[in-house]
């Protein structure tokens, strides 16, 4: 399966990537924005920007906003 080329077109990640300038919540180092930001499609693999729960939904947290980061 090939890796999407563009981060995912939702309202959730919109919010989050401008919340954040586009940085990851946990290192602080910033995300591409497409697979051509980076040299090698396994980089991409690797730094290719998602959104995660803070709380996770197993341990009772919610699905909105406010509990998601890049």
């Amino acid at each position: 399966m090939s890796q999407s080329l563009s981060p995912p077109n939702t309202e959730f990640f919109s919010q989050l990537w401008k919340a954040q300038s586009g940085c990851c919540a946990l290192c602080g180092g910033p995300m591409p924005q497409s697979r051509f930001a980076v040299a090698h499609a396994s980089i991409w693999k690797r730094r290719r920007p998602t959104f995660d729960h803070i709380v996770p939904l197993a341990a009772g947290g919610p699905d909105s906003p406010d509990n998601l980061q890049l």
